[in-house]
């Protein structure tokens, strides 16, 4: 963590918590923080999801929570749309708290907010902090770099 203290600037990311889209996002992620030497990220997602995707030690990547929406005492019932809908009620207000909380405990105001697509909230955010915000769709890099590299596939 020693890269993450010392970084000179500070970029939240927000990771949609359900299904495939933390993994793929955290994966960018570690590459922009190889390619970004003075830069720290702060990985937004609830418990559950950060303890599934989240390696340990990564240098310049701090993954922090986010309420899920749960209610007190819940009890999955076998309906995995519940989980969902209860953190869905929850957003914007939970990143928010969470961004305030982060920012304090590290004493670095965000300078960037990378968000999965569909969170919309990230521009009003984004307009509330004054900063840039860079909505990513998880599953079109992968589809990009097919088609870039089309040419080298068929000859190979």
């Amino acid at each position: 963590m020693e890269g993450y203290r010392n970084a000179s600037k500070h970029i939240a990311v927000l990771a949609f918590p359900f299904g495939t889209h933390a993994v793929p996002l955290l994966n960018l992620i570690r590459q922009l923080s190889d390619a970004c030497p003075h830069t720290m990220f702060s990985f937004l997602s609830t418990q559950q999801s950060n303890n599934s995707t989240f390696p340990k030690n990564l240098d310049k990547i701090k993954p922090f929570n986010v309420w899920d929406g749960l209610p007190v005492g819940y009890s999955f019932r076998g309906n995995p749309h519940e989980p969902v809908d209860y953190f869905l009620k929850a957003v914007p207000g939970n990143f928010m708290k969470a961004i305030d909380a982060v920012v304090f405990e590290t004493g670095k105001p965000f300078e960037c907010l990378i968000t999965d697509a569909f969170y919309a909230f990230g521009a009003d955010i984004a307009d509330q902090l004054n900063i840039p915000w860079v909505a990513l769709w998880t599953a079109s890099p992968r589809a990009l770099f097919v088609h870039v590299d089309s040419d080298i596939i068929r000859h190979h």
